[in-house]
């Protein structure tokens, strides 16, 4: 199994409109994409000066590297991306086995 972890900081004035419409895109993805098991999203309440701007992160469970692979390109998943990019300035990903 493979956690895809993305961590995001908001551009700055984004509306709390555009970051739950990226939220709600990307949890839409679980059953429309085939090996992509499961999502999870929160908003960081780590002490400020940790989050390197960082306010908001979300994980996604792939069933192994090919599923987080086919997702990338996948047609549903370059809709959600556009959101994220919408209200999102800087993205950091992590992606590793578990």
């Amino acid at each position: 199994m493979v956690r895809h972890i993305l961590l995001l900081q908001p551009k700055v004035g984004v509306s709390s409109a555009l970051i739950e419409d990226a939220r709600e895109s990307l949890a839409s993805l679980v059953g429309k994409i085939q090996g992509l098991l499961d999502f999870h999203w929160g908003e960081n309440f780590a002490a400020p000066e940790r989050q390197d701007g960082y306010a908001f992160g979300f994980s996604m469970d792939f069933l192994d590297r090919q599923a987080l692979a086919a997702y990338g390109p996948h047609p549903d998943h370059k809709v959600a991306a556009a959101k994220v990019r919408e209200a999102f300035d800087r993205i950091a990903a992590f992606d590793f086995e578990i």
